[in-house]
This record gives structure tokens, C-alpha cells and sequence, in this order.
């Protein structure tokens, strides 16, 4: 089983991920896809590789619950 598709999703705000938003190794560029989805950016990260799951986790829940 997929264990981050079973995990309670708690909202988050940015304030409470501000640190982890700070170092952009991801964000929302503005753009859609074809499906109207928005699209999220992975930038080169030179650190990418270090950034901890529950962190990495936290942006991505933050980022795909912004309207």
C-alpha cells in the first residue's frame, strides 16, 4: 500500500511550513496543464537529495491545496 495516499490529510498554512517554502525546491509556477491541473516546479536543487520526506511531504500537501 501506498502509505502517503492512506495518511490523514491535516491542512496546512503557510506559515506553519514557511522555513521549508523558503528554500523553493519546489513551487507553483502559475501555470495548468492541459487537464487544468496547476503545475509544480522542481527547480535545480542542488540539496534535493537531503530534504527529508515528512518535509518534502509538507510542501507538496501545501502546494496541491492552494485553490
Amino acid at each position: 500500500t501506498d502509505e502517503i495516499m492512506h495518511q490523514d490529510i491535516v491542512p496546512l498554512y503557510a506559515a506553519d511550513i514557511e522555513d521549508q517554502l523558503k528554500k523553493q525546491f519546489a513551487y507553483l509556477s502559475g501555470g495548468r496543464g492541459g487537464d487544468g491541473c496547476p503545475v509544480i516546479t522542481f527547480p535545480d536543487y542542488p540539496a534535493f537529495s537531503e530534504i527529508p520526506e515528512k518535509e518534502f511531504q509538507n510542501v507538496l500537501t501545501y502546494l496541491t491545496s492552494i485553490p
